[in-house]
């Protein structure tokens, strides 16, 4: 009986990996899944944005082309300019337009000065500070300025503010460039001829905190000797997209960006670029969720679904290892079962088999003994021949016995000397009463004459018993082996049973109601083959079923001269092998 392997570790191993791969294939889907969703919600909030931001800041530039034209032409004083934008109905959508120049470091003590005696003498270049406070600006390290020379109020706002006098009087003198951020923006807007938008930042004044604020601007370049600057337009995101839900605005982020530039504000993995039709010319509009939208279409930390997964397979997983470890459970108690009818079968079998020869033999010798005068000596011959065949086929039945008997603790002792297989083979035909034709070159091998015996009988025996009506015995050789084959031509052993006929108990053949055999000779067979060094095989070529018995060659300095006795352990030197 093989040792039974134990499978647990390797199980558990099994296991482990099916869950870990489950987890890395569910955590793929759960990425691509969550990806899916931000895009299909982005490009659906970017529809919706599109389409406000196009009307919107399409107005919005058109009317700050047409301040910047007429501040390039007409030079207007303070009270012209806030006269102009009032006329200009895309105002509605900005908090204000001012008007800024750029100022050289070196021209910034004559630019005070002349604007203080122009305008007013309270006037000065200032930023704001920390505590949200207009302040003087930082000279130092500065190489230009930009200061708002007017600012008009939007018209939406004006209303509102109207009692401020300080929001009314915002803008001029205020250093647009006080911060870094939108001194980066203020040159890249005065380097080009188109209209460009500032990302969004949020402005601390001492009176009032504007959150989402861009600028839209408009380079001017006069004719004359002034300086170059902007029109820009302070737009708060409320007021350029009045129509949009306030869900749409507080979920995600966008930047315009004119043709040649580069995402400067939005950015990260999940921002999505559309294209945005300005007049005149096609921007890009970068859209992405804010960290709150994104956290809501996510939902809860991307591990929680792959672990789910990873969880549910490993329930299905060990309900489909524990159902398979039930069925091999109830397996291995159906062969016990088998096992326990086979042993009550091979008792039944044993007592058929000893008391067939046993009876003849027991009734042989009492009429030998009761009547020996009575019998001619031509019928005390007979007898006696009887009593010994009958004998026997008693001892070879012992013989099976007690090998099934010794294969079950692991041990078969042999003797091994040079045998002829012919001699061998006659023997047990002679002895068993069974006819069959041989082919072929017999060899010599190297085994044990009693043990081949046995071998030959049992076959010979299942031949005659569940064979055809014709039997044969073939003789082959070849490099290091010699061949006895016993075949005959019955319908052959199914294929279902080829792999099991070698077993103890077990029969090819289908089970009648007289038992015929313990269900021991081939299993005993090839254990004993194996015990010399050979092997006893089963094969069938479509019309012959042949059992095969490989024995090694009887090496050539042991041949002698002439045909080596069969039997017995008298001829050749005895070469003893035990077997485990």
């Amino acid at each position: 009986m093989k040792p039974q392997v134990r499978r647990r570790p390797l199980t558990v191993l099994i296991l482990i990996c099916v869950v870990l791969l489950a987890f890395a294939i569910a955590s793929a889907f759960e990425v691509n899944s969550r990806s899916d969703r931000v895009a299909e919600w982005t490009d659906s909030q970017a529809e919706l944005v599109t389409e406000v931001v196009t009307e919107s800041l399409g107005g919005v530039t058109t009317d700050l082309e047409a301040v910047a034209a007429f501040v390039e032409q007409s030079n207007p004083d303070k009270t012209q300019f806030e006269a102009f934008v009032d006329r200009i109905d895309g105002t509605a959508s900005a908090v204000g337009v001012g008007y800024l120049t750029e100022l050289k470091s070196a021209d910034f003590d004559a630019h005070t000065a002349a604007t203080q005696q122009s305008l007013d003498d309270d006037y000065y270049v200032f930023g704001i500070d920390e505590q949200a406070e207009p302040a003087p600006v930082e000279r130092d390290g500065r190489e230009a300025f930009y200061p708002v020379r007017y600012f008009a109020l939007g018209s939406t706002i004006r209303s509102a503010i109207a009692n401020d006098p300080e929001i009314a009087n915002i803008g001029p003198g205020l250093d647009a460039g006080f911060d870094p951020a939108w001194r980066a923006d203020i040159a890249r807007a005065l380097d080009v001829d188109i209209p460009t938008f500032s990302g969004f930042t949020t402005l601390d004044l001492a009176f009032v905190t504007l959150d989402r604020v861009f600028f839209a601007s408009v380079p001017v370049a006069p004719s004359d000797e002034r300086p170059r600057g902007l029109v820009v337009a302070m737009m708060v995101e409320q007021l350029v997209l009045p129509e949009l839900d306030r869900t749409i605005l507080d979920n995600v982020s966008w930047e315009a960006i004119p043709p040649g530039a580069e995402v400067a504000h939005v950015t990260g993995p999940n921002t999505r670029l559309y294209p945005l039709e300005l007049p005149g010319t096609t921007w890009s509009l970068a859209i992405a969720p804010t960290e709150e939208a994104l956290a809501e279409l996510t939902g809860a930390a991307w591990w929680v679904t792959p672990a789910i997964a990873a969880a549910v397979v490993f329930l299905v997983v060990l309900a489909g290892w524990l159902l398979i470890e039930r069925q091999r459970e109830r397996k291995r108690l159906d062969r016990l079962r088998r096992r326990a009818e086979d042993k009550d079968r091979f008792l039944a079998s044993v007592s058929h088999e000893l008391r067939t020869p046993l009876t003849v033999v027991s009734g042989l010798a009492y009429e030998l003994h009761d009547k020996l005068s009575q019998f001619t000596p031509v019928e005390r011959e007979g007898l006696m021949d009887m009593l010994v065949e009958q004998t026997d086929e008693l001892t070879g039945i012992v013989e099976d016995l007690l090998v099934a008997a010794r294969s079950d603790i692991g041990s078969v002792t042999v003797h091994r000397q040079e045998v002829d297989l012919r001699c061998l083979v006659e023997q047990v035909m002679e002895s068993t009463g069974i006819e069959a034709s041989t082919r072929g070159d017999p060899g010599h091998a190297l085994a044990d004459p009693q043990r081949v015996r046995q071998i030959l009988r049992n076959l010979l025996t299942n031949a005659k018993r569940y064979g055809g009506s014709k039997v044969r015995i073939d003789f082959a050789e070849g490099a290091g082996w010699t061949e006895v084959s016993v075949a005959d031509d019955g319908m052959g052993i199914p294929v279902q049973k080829r792999r099991s006929v070698f077993e103890p108990y077990e029969s090819a053949h289908a089970p009648t109601t007289n038992v015929e055999s313990v269900g021991l000779g081939l299993y005993i067979s090839r254990n004993l083959a194996r015990a010399m060094g050979g092997e006893l095989e089963y094969a069938y070529d479509g019309e012959w079923s042949h059992f095969r018995l490989r024995l090694p060659n009887a090496p050539t300095a042991q041949r002698k001269q002439g045909e080596p006795p069969c039997a017995g352990n008298e001829s050749g030197d005895a070469v003893i092998a035990q077997t485990g």
